[in-house]
């Protein structure tokens, strides 16, 4: 069976310290999951080894059957898996629109005027 997400025996250790040691976990299409826990306990980490912005230390990361563990964020973040963030900064004023594309614009160097200007 292949599911959309799989995790197997997936690690990641820092200096020693295993913050995540061997999590299996297999998600099907339409399913929802929730990852609970105190501070400190690597649900932040999780999210950052399945979308890519930290390596495994060992173990692997499937999705839709593609081995993804240690492609690039941009590389996962293209095969469809993202995130968002529990803290955000917006411009109150501005559109949804306006936020993204300033968002956007940003990460390339770009900029654009903003209203009134």
């Amino acid at each position: 069976m292949t599911y959309l997400l799989q995790l197997t025996k997936l690690s990641k250790d820092f200096g020693g310290f295993h913050v995540i040691d061997n999590v299996d976990l297999e998600v099907n299409q339409g399913e929802r999951h929730a990852l609970i826990g105190p501070n400190g306990a690597g649900k932040s980490t999780l999210f950052n080894l399945i979308t890519g912005l930290y390596p495994p230390s060992r173990g692997t990361i499937h999705f839709k059957g593609i081995r993804i563990d240690g492609l690039a964020a941009y590389k996962v973040n293209r095969c469809g898996i993202s995130r968002s963030f529990q803290i955000i900064n917006i411009f109150r004023d501005m559109t949804v629109y306006e936020n993204i594309r300033s968002a956007i614009l940003a990460k390339e160097g770009s900029a654009w005027p903003l209203r009134g200007q």
